[in-house]
């Protein structure tokens, strides 16, 4: 694993999968790796000759991210207050005679925020299959349990009888609307390559030429074609992801309070135990996911913040995104793999749901849950249809 990011909270998490994308080593390479696509868009448009082409090509290709050069970036970075200006310099370095092959075009701008969309688009990939998993286990309890009594809570008190299958149909629904969110925002993640001011007057009139083939080449969307001052794209995927978080915190805090000693209604299939109390069994994954989640509301507050840009470029408002979108989709997929240890083999006691049914009076053999086995086949027939279109595409 990379070690450029949080070294605990990311193996705590069970899942480093989309981390692997969110680590400084991944977001300077990704920028190394727009400069070579740079230069690939920009000889394809006819702005540059092939010799300086790969020239550009063969710096990118001995480039390699490592500690040592991580540091050095670092480092190098304060002096222009970010990293793509030390790496264009080495890179240019390293293509000597024909420097003109690298940076076309571009600002520093260009760079940062197209290494910042690979490295989200490539961490939310990594986390929809998780999601898909997460998903699945929700159907499958929801299909299991249609028909299993629970008792009702609301404002913390017994209220009236429903259905398991109805409580975890709900959880399914309200997940799968915000990762459907997520994995809309993140398809639609655009390269950007605008220039010094956002005009592209560097490579006019083929700016726009450069701009839709490096969209093609790093396969992102190449609209819109500025967005230096227009932050939406980014608050667009922080926000969904947070809204993934907050889905899956909803189900952790569920689970807690129906593995409550007094309820035992749901039991992790492996709990956690205590340092001092040897009698707990404590959902363990479903209160590390309540952890991860509750990160991610502040960090989105952070992305919103950042809609306010000064003229041209963000004055600190650009500079807060780079490690806050990173944080808040690693917390995101903390969260997501951690609920999905939780639920995966998790025991439903349908005699202490049936107990607690009992505490208010109710007759177990006359039990009216209403339309509740209706709710779940709704569910998941909606389930079932989203995944249906998701295989035809």
């Amino acid at each position: 694993m990379d070690l450029s990011r949080s070294l605990y909270g990311d193996l705590a998490g069970g899942d480093t999968a989309a981390h692997e994308h969110l680590s400084d080593a991944a977001f300077l390479g990704a920028i190394v790796e727009f400069e070579g696509a740079l230069a690939d868009a920009a000889e394809r448009a006819g702005v540059i000759d092939p010799a300086a082409a790969r020239a550009a090509r063969e710096a990118v290709a001995g480039f390699e991210i490592d500690s040592v050069t991580l540091t050095d970036i670092a480092v190098a970075s304060a002096a222009g207050g970010n990293p793509a200006i030390p790496i264009a310099a080495e890179l240019k370095r390293r293509a000597g005679e024909h420097t003109g092959g690298v940076h076309v075009g571009a600002t520093s701008q260009d760079a940062v925020d197209t290494a910042l969309v690979l490295c989200a688009r490539r961490a939310v990939g990594r986390m929809d299959t998780a999601l898909h998993g997460v998903e699945q286990l929700l159907a499958d309890l929801a299909r299991t349990h249609r028909d299993t009594p629970l008792m009702g809570r609301t404002l913390g008190q017994q209220a009236l009888p429903t259905t398991f299958g109805a409580v975890a149909a709900g959880w399914l629904e309200g997940l799968s609307h915000a990762a459907g969110r997520l994995r809309a925002a993140a398809d639609a993640l655009p390269v950007q390559y605008a220039g010094a001011t956002g005009n592209l007057v560097a490579t006019h009139p083929d700016g726009l030429k450069v701009h839709d083939l490096l969209a093609e080449g790093l396969g992102l969307a190449a609209v819109p074609v500025v967005w230096h001052t227009n932050r939406q794209p980014l608050v667009d995927v922080g926000l969904a992801a947070a809204q993934v978080a907050g889905a899956v915190r909803k189900i952790a805090g569920d689970v807690v309070a129906y593995s409550a000693t007094e309820i035992g209604e749901l039991a992790e299939a492996t709990p956690g135990g205590s340092s001092s109390m040897p009698h707990k069994a404590n959902p363990a994954a479903a209160v590390a996911c309540d952890g991860y989640a509750r990160r991610t509301p502040a960090l989105a507050s952070t992305l919103i913040d950042s809609l306010d840009c000064r003229w041209q470029r963000g004055v600190g408002s650009w500079h807060a995104e780079w490690q806050t979108l990173r944080d808040l989709l690693a917390a995101t997929a903390s969260a997501v793999s951690r609920i999905r240890a939780s639920l995966d083999g998790i025991r439903v006691d349908t005699d202490a749901m049936a107990r607690n049914i009992a505490l208010t009076g109710h007759d177990l053999n006359n039990i009216d849950t209403g339309h509740a086995g209706d709710i779940v086949d709704a569910a998941l027939h909606q389930q079932e249809g989203h995944h249906d279109g998701l295989r035809d595409d």
